[in-house]
């Protein structure tokens, strides 16, 4: 792309930018300063919601805007959209994961919330104040679920309110209705940039709409086969990817 064409780019977090919930490579924050002295504006589009975006990330970059859980989007400090789960969804699944000792973390804005210790990040337990909790659930502003084991089609059924998407191993629970590509349409609309100067980087199944609706995609080494039919490129490395499919596509390198 020329350096004249202003473009949003989109990152994901885990498994993109970021490693070990800690790491991230000092060649990807450079590039991403150099991205931004160069006039494009840059985003975090991640399955997580806003509570638990790493300040690895934003002690290090100073982000755009950020498009969280799929329903959560903020611009230059500003919320411009949020859908949080329904209070029934929300009732269902931790009543359920409370009865049959599914570790469940409930993501919010603010806050995250777990049932039996949730899932793979720090939360306030409250299992056992569930039903005060659950008396006025719009009060953690969930955006989404994260289970720690796998949700079969069974079991996901039972909650019409959220898609589940199974990552082996463990699962996300989003809005249904909603996937990573609703931000990038709603800020490139706002921002009046058009559909083709909108570039996202992925590594993951949940990255697929996002890497389909970007003029042009670009997902990491290890990203699944399935996503190559939607990006553009494939980079030769995760940890520093985001670096290499920067400098190919912006600045014109091939490292």
């Amino acid at each position: 792309m020329s350096n004249m064409e202003k473009c949003l780019v989109f990152f994901d977090v885990d498994g993109t930018l970021l490693f070990g919930n800690t790491k991230i490579s000092a060649a990807d924050v450079d590039a991403l300063h150099r991205l931004q002295a160069a006039g494009h504006k840059i985003f975090i589009n991640s399955g997580r919601s806003r509570s638990i975006v790493p300040k690895a990330l934003t002690e290090q970059v100073n982000f755009d805007g950020f498009v969280c859980g799929s329903t959560y989007i903020e611009y230059g400090g500003e919320v411009l959209h949020r859908k949080p789960v329904d209070d029934d969804t929300i009732r269902d699944v931790c009543r359920y994961a409370a009865e049959h000792g599914l570790g469940t973390l409930l993501e919010g804005e603010v806050a995250a919330y777990g049932i039996h210790g949730g899932a793979f990040h720090p939360c306030v337990d409250i299992t056992d104040a569930l039903e005060e909790y659950l008396w006025e659930p719009s009060k953690m502003r969930v955006t989404k679920f994260t289970f720690n084991c796998d949700i079969s089609p069974e079991i996901a059924a039972r909650f019409p309110g959220i898609r589940v998407i199974n990552f082996g191993g463990y699962s996300e629970g989003i809005v249904r209705g909603y996937n990573k590509a609703f931000g990038m349409q709603m800020l490139g609309e706002r921002l009046g940039v058009p559909r083709e100067r909108l570039v996202a980087f992925g590594d993951s199944v949940n990255d697929v709409e996002m890497i389909d609706y970007a003029g042009v995609g670009v997902i990491m080494h290890s990203a699944p086969a399935l996503l190559d039919r939607y990006a553009a490129l494939r980079v030769d490395a995760d940890f520093g990817g985001v670096a290499l499919g920067i400098d190919k596509i912006f600045f014109g390198e091939n490292k």
